[in-house]
Protein backbone atom coordinates (compact mmCIF):
# COMPACT_ATOMS: atom_id res chain seq x y z
CA UNK A 1 0.00 0.00 0.00
CA UNK A 2 1.35 3.43 -0.92
CA UNK A 3 2.09 5.61 2.13
CA UNK A 4 -0.33 8.44 2.77
CA UNK A 5 1.10 11.97 3.04
CA UNK A 6 0.73 13.52 6.47
CA UNK A 7 0.81 17.30 6.78
CA UNK A 8 -1.64 18.15 9.57
CA UNK A 9 -1.85 21.66 10.96
CA UNK A 10 -3.90 22.36 14.03
CA UNK A 11 -5.11 25.87 14.76
CA UNK A 12 -3.15 27.22 17.70
CA UNK A 13 -5.09 29.14 20.33
CA UNK A 14 -4.05 31.25 23.28
CA UNK A 15 -4.83 28.27 25.53
CA UNK A 16 -2.11 26.17 23.90
CA UNK A 17 0.97 26.25 26.11
CA UNK A 18 4.18 25.48 24.25
CA UNK A 19 7.36 26.66 25.97
CA UNK A 20 9.97 25.49 23.45
CA UNK A 21 9.76 24.99 19.69
CA UNK A 22 12.46 23.00 17.90
CA UNK A 23 13.20 23.42 14.20
CA UNK A 24 15.61 20.91 12.74
CA UNK A 25 16.52 17.28 12.36
CA UNK A 26 14.50 14.28 13.43
CA UNK A 27 15.79 10.87 12.47
CA UNK A 28 15.50 7.17 13.11
CA UNK A 29 18.54 5.63 14.81
CA UNK A 30 19.46 1.96 14.42
CA UNK A 31 21.99 1.18 17.14
CA UNK A 32 24.09 -1.93 17.58
CA UNK A 33 26.55 -2.88 20.32
CA UNK A 34 29.74 -4.69 19.39
CA UNK A 35 32.64 -5.87 21.53
CA UNK A 36 35.16 -4.26 19.20
CA UNK A 37 35.09 -2.89 15.70
CA UNK A 38 36.08 -5.45 13.05
CA UNK A 39 38.97 -5.02 10.65
CA UNK A 40 38.18 -4.00 7.08
CA UNK A 41 36.26 -6.71 5.19
CA UNK A 42 35.62 -8.64 8.42
CA UNK A 43 32.43 -9.27 10.42
CA UNK A 44 31.44 -8.72 14.04
CA UNK A 45 28.35 -9.97 15.82
CA UNK A 46 26.16 -7.39 17.57
CA UNK A 47 25.38 -8.13 21.21
CA UNK A 48 22.26 -5.95 21.11
CA UNK A 49 20.17 -4.01 18.62
CA UNK A 50 17.92 -1.01 19.26
CA UNK A 51 15.76 1.14 16.98
CA UNK A 52 14.59 4.51 18.29
CA UNK A 53 14.17 8.13 17.27
CA UNK A 54 17.12 10.49 17.13
CA UNK A 55 18.30 13.81 15.74
CA UNK A 56 19.82 16.80 17.59
CA UNK A 57 16.76 19.03 17.94
CA UNK A 58 14.30 16.15 18.34
CA UNK A 59 16.29 14.53 21.16
CA UNK A 60 16.76 17.88 22.91
CA UNK A 61 12.96 18.27 22.85
CA UNK A 62 12.50 14.76 24.28
CA UNK A 63 14.88 15.76 27.09
CA UNK A 64 12.85 18.86 27.84
CA UNK A 65 9.60 16.88 27.78
CA UNK A 66 10.98 14.43 30.34
CA UNK A 67 11.97 17.42 32.48
CA UNK A 68 8.35 18.61 32.40
CA UNK A 69 8.53 21.26 29.67
CA UNK A 70 5.89 21.59 26.93
CA UNK A 71 7.53 21.31 23.51
CA UNK A 72 6.69 21.18 19.80
CA UNK A 73 8.68 19.89 16.82
CA UNK A 74 8.80 21.69 13.48
CA UNK A 75 10.44 19.25 11.11
CA UNK A 76 9.99 16.81 8.27
CA UNK A 77 10.17 13.09 7.65
CA UNK A 78 9.17 10.77 4.86
CA UNK A 79 5.70 9.29 4.49
CA UNK A 80 7.23 5.87 5.03
CA UNK A 81 7.75 3.38 7.83
CA UNK A 82 10.84 5.22 9.04
CA UNK A 83 8.86 8.44 9.19
CA UNK A 84 6.03 6.74 11.07
CA UNK A 85 8.47 5.46 13.68
CA UNK A 86 10.03 8.93 14.00
CA UNK A 87 6.62 10.54 14.59
CA UNK A 88 5.36 7.79 16.92
CA UNK A 89 8.53 8.02 19.00
CA UNK A 90 8.13 11.76 19.50
CA UNK A 91 4.43 11.55 20.31
CA UNK A 92 5.15 8.83 22.87
CA UNK A 93 7.46 11.34 24.59
CA UNK A 94 4.75 14.06 24.67
CA UNK A 95 6.35 16.12 21.88
CA UNK A 96 3.71 18.03 19.90
CA UNK A 97 4.08 16.90 16.27
CA UNK A 98 1.33 19.02 14.70
CA UNK A 99 4.01 20.82 12.66
CA UNK A 100 5.97 17.74 11.62
CA UNK A 101 5.24 17.13 7.94
CA UNK A 102 5.40 13.81 6.07
CA UNK A 103 4.99 14.03 2.32
CA UNK A 104 4.87 11.24 -0.23
CA UNK A 105 8.12 11.11 -2.17
CA UNK A 106 10.23 12.45 0.71
CA UNK A 107 12.70 10.19 2.47
CA UNK A 108 13.44 10.18 6.19
CA UNK A 109 16.78 10.73 7.86
CA UNK A 110 18.20 7.43 9.13
CA UNK A 111 21.39 6.72 11.07
CA UNK A 112 23.21 3.50 11.88
CA UNK A 113 25.22 3.75 15.09
CA UNK A 114 27.85 1.18 16.05
CA UNK A 115 28.73 1.33 19.77
CA UNK A 116 31.80 -0.44 21.16
CA UNK A 117 32.42 -1.89 24.63
CA UNK A 118 33.79 1.44 25.89
CA UNK A 119 30.75 3.48 24.89
CA UNK A 120 32.42 5.06 21.87
CA UNK A 121 30.44 5.10 18.64
CA UNK A 122 30.72 5.51 14.90
CA UNK A 123 27.72 6.96 13.07
CA UNK A 124 26.72 6.40 9.45
CA UNK A 125 23.75 8.40 8.31
CA UNK A 126 21.51 9.10 5.35
CA UNK A 127 20.20 12.67 5.42
CA UNK A 128 17.00 12.08 3.48
CA UNK A 129 15.39 14.83 1.42
CA UNK A 130 12.50 15.98 3.64
CA UNK A 131 12.61 19.72 4.35
CA UNK A 132 10.72 21.44 7.21
CA UNK A 133 7.80 23.68 6.29
CA UNK A 134 7.88 26.90 8.34
CA UNK A 135 4.89 28.58 6.69
CA UNK A 136 2.91 28.46 9.95
CA UNK A 137 5.79 29.06 12.36
CA UNK A 138 4.80 32.66 13.11
CA UNK A 139 1.33 31.42 14.11
CA UNK A 140 2.90 28.88 16.44
CA UNK A 141 5.25 31.41 18.04
CA UNK A 142 2.53 34.03 18.49
CA UNK A 143 -0.31 31.87 19.76
CA UNK A 144 1.36 29.60 22.25
CA UNK A 145 3.59 31.74 24.48
CA UNK A 146 6.81 30.19 23.16
CA UNK A 147 9.88 31.26 25.12
CA UNK A 148 12.70 29.49 23.23
CA UNK A 149 13.33 28.47 19.61
CA UNK A 150 15.90 25.68 19.31
CA UNK A 151 17.74 25.27 15.99
CA UNK A 152 20.41 23.04 14.50
CA UNK A 153 20.97 24.99 11.28
CA UNK A 154 20.87 22.01 8.93
CA UNK A 155 18.30 23.71 6.69
CA UNK A 156 19.98 27.11 6.73
CA UNK A 157 17.40 29.18 4.86
CA UNK A 158 14.58 28.01 7.14
CA UNK A 159 16.75 28.46 10.25
CA UNK A 160 17.69 32.06 9.37
CA UNK A 161 14.08 32.97 8.60
CA UNK A 162 12.88 31.34 11.82
CA UNK A 163 15.56 33.04 13.93
CA UNK A 164 14.64 36.46 12.52
CA UNK A 165 11.00 35.72 13.26
CA UNK A 166 11.82 34.69 16.83
CA UNK A 167 13.92 37.80 17.40
CA UNK A 168 11.01 40.02 16.30
CA UNK A 169 8.78 38.26 18.85
CA UNK A 170 11.27 38.35 21.76
CA UNK A 171 11.69 34.58 21.67
CA UNK A 172 15.15 33.38 22.75
CA UNK A 173 17.13 31.49 20.11
CA UNK A 174 19.47 28.59 20.88
CA UNK A 175 21.71 26.97 18.26
CA UNK A 176 23.17 23.47 18.37
CA UNK A 177 26.15 23.75 16.02
CA UNK A 178 27.82 20.38 15.79
CA UNK A 179 29.06 20.58 12.22
CA UNK A 180 30.46 23.52 10.28
CA UNK A 181 28.16 24.26 7.33
CA UNK A 182 28.46 26.88 4.56
CA UNK A 183 26.60 30.08 5.36
CA UNK A 184 26.33 29.51 9.12
CA UNK A 185 27.86 32.97 9.66
CA UNK A 186 24.48 34.36 8.51
CA UNK A 187 22.78 32.56 11.38
CA UNK A 188 25.19 33.26 14.26
CA UNK A 189 24.28 36.96 14.76
CA UNK A 190 20.65 35.90 15.27
CA UNK A 191 21.46 33.50 18.12
CA UNK A 192 21.09 34.35 21.82
CA UNK A 193 22.73 31.19 23.18
CA UNK A 194 25.28 29.25 21.20
CA UNK A 195 26.21 25.70 22.27
CA UNK A 196 28.69 24.14 19.86
CA UNK A 197 30.96 21.15 19.53
CA UNK A 198 34.71 21.48 19.89
CA UNK A 199 35.03 20.51 16.23
CA UNK A 200 32.69 23.32 15.11
CA UNK A 201 34.50 25.85 17.29
CA UNK A 202 37.88 24.87 15.84
CA UNK A 203 36.66 25.04 12.24
CA UNK A 204 34.73 28.28 12.70
CA UNK A 205 37.44 30.22 14.55
CA UNK A 206 40.61 28.39 13.42
CA UNK A 207 41.63 28.28 17.07
CA UNK A 208 42.62 25.03 18.77
CA UNK A 209 42.37 26.48 22.27
CA UNK A 210 38.68 26.37 23.33
CA UNK A 211 38.99 29.49 25.49
CA UNK A 212 40.31 31.55 22.56
CA UNK A 213 37.56 30.13 20.36
CA UNK A 214 34.96 31.08 22.98
CA UNK A 215 35.78 34.77 22.83
CA UNK A 216 35.72 34.82 19.05
CA UNK A 217 32.36 33.06 18.95
CA UNK A 218 30.98 35.44 21.58
CA UNK A 219 31.86 38.27 19.21
CA UNK A 220 28.88 37.29 17.07
CA UNK A 221 26.60 38.65 19.80
CA UNK A 222 25.33 35.63 21.78
CA UNK A 223 24.65 36.26 25.46
CA UNK A 224 26.08 32.86 26.34
CA UNK A 225 28.49 30.58 24.47
CA UNK A 226 29.44 27.04 25.45
CA UNK A 227 31.82 24.64 23.72
CA UNK A 228 31.26 20.98 24.54
CA UNK A 229 34.45 18.90 24.64
CA UNK A 230 33.24 15.35 25.24
CA UNK A 231 34.91 13.61 28.18
CA UNK A 232 36.78 16.86 28.93
CA UNK A 233 33.52 18.59 29.82
CA UNK A 234 32.73 22.04 28.49
CA UNK A 235 33.93 25.63 28.59
CA UNK A 236 31.58 28.60 28.69
CA UNK A 237 31.55 32.37 28.67
CA UNK A 238 28.80 34.29 30.42
CA UNK A 239 27.33 37.73 29.56
CA UNK A 240 29.88 39.40 31.84
CA UNK A 241 32.75 37.86 29.87
CA UNK A 242 33.79 35.36 32.57
CA UNK A 243 35.13 32.04 31.23
CA UNK A 244 34.75 28.83 33.22
CA UNK A 245 35.18 25.08 32.80
CA UNK A 246 32.52 22.51 33.68
CA UNK A 247 34.09 19.03 34.07
CA UNK A 248 32.18 16.03 32.76
CA UNK A 249 30.69 13.94 35.56
CA UNK A 250 32.39 10.57 35.98
CA UNK A 251 30.15 7.70 34.87
CA UNK A 252 30.36 4.05 33.89
CA UNK A 253 29.62 4.87 30.26
CA UNK A 254 27.56 2.49 28.15
CA UNK A 255 26.90 4.78 25.16
CA UNK A 256 27.63 8.44 24.43
CA UNK A 257 25.16 8.70 21.52
CA UNK A 258 23.00 11.80 21.95
CA UNK A 259 24.96 13.30 24.85
CA UNK A 260 25.29 16.65 23.09
CA UNK A 261 21.59 16.70 22.22
CA UNK A 262 20.61 15.97 25.81
CA UNK A 263 23.06 18.65 27.00
CA UNK A 264 21.16 21.14 24.84
CA UNK A 265 17.87 20.08 26.39
CA UNK A 266 19.28 20.59 29.88
CA UNK A 267 20.75 23.93 28.87
CA UNK A 268 17.41 25.20 27.58
CA UNK A 269 15.74 24.00 30.79
CA UNK A 270 18.14 26.23 32.73
CA UNK A 271 17.32 29.21 30.52
CA UNK A 272 13.62 28.71 31.22
CA UNK A 273 14.36 28.76 34.97
CA UNK A 274 16.26 32.03 34.65
CA UNK A 275 19.48 30.50 35.96
CA UNK A 276 22.92 31.97 35.40
CA UNK A 277 25.11 30.28 32.80
CA UNK A 278 27.24 28.41 35.37
CA UNK A 279 24.23 26.74 37.03
CA UNK A 280 22.65 26.06 33.63
CA UNK A 281 25.75 24.32 32.29
CA UNK A 282 26.18 22.17 35.40
CA UNK A 283 22.57 21.02 35.11
CA UNK A 284 23.03 20.29 31.39
CA UNK A 285 26.20 18.29 32.14
CA UNK A 286 24.27 16.18 34.66
CA UNK A 287 21.54 15.44 32.11
CA UNK A 288 24.14 14.36 29.56
CA UNK A 289 26.01 12.21 32.09
CA UNK A 290 22.88 10.33 33.12
CA UNK A 291 22.04 9.66 29.47
CA UNK A 292 25.21 7.55 29.09
CA UNK A 293 23.81 4.77 31.34
CA UNK A 294 22.21 2.82 28.46
CA UNK A 295 22.52 2.31 24.74
CA UNK A 296 20.60 4.79 22.60
CA UNK A 297 20.31 8.54 22.48
CA UNK A 298 17.04 8.57 24.41
CA UNK A 299 16.84 5.40 26.51
CA UNK A 300 18.31 6.81 29.71
CA UNK A 301 17.39 10.50 29.40
CA UNK A 302 16.55 11.44 33.00
CA UNK A 303 13.50 13.13 34.46
CA UNK A 304 13.78 16.12 36.77
CA UNK A 305 13.86 14.22 40.11
CA UNK A 306 16.69 12.02 38.77
CA UNK A 307 18.80 15.04 37.80
CA UNK A 308 18.16 16.81 41.09
CA UNK A 309 19.06 13.71 43.09
CA UNK A 310 22.20 13.17 41.01
CA UNK A 311 23.40 16.75 41.56
CA UNK A 312 22.84 16.52 45.32
CA UNK A 313 25.26 13.60 45.53
CA UNK A 314 27.96 14.76 43.11
CA UNK A 315 30.74 17.15 43.91
CA UNK A 316 32.69 16.60 40.68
Amino acid sequence: MEPVPFSFRKVMTSSDQIDVVGLGQCSLDILGQVGQYPDLDQKAELSSLLVQGGGPVATALVTLARLGISVAMVGAAGADDFGRQIRDGLIAESVDCSFLTQNTGDSSQVAFVAVDAHGHRNIFWHRGNAVPDIADLSELLLASSVKVLHLDGLHLMQAVTAAKMARSMNVLTVLDAGTMRPGVDRLLPLIDHLVVSENFARQMTRRHDPQSALRLLAGHGAAGVTITCGAAGSVSIDPAGSVFHQPAFKMDVVDTTGCGDVFHGGYIYGLLQGWEVRQTVRFAAACAALKTRAIGGRTAIPDLPEVEAFLRTRGD
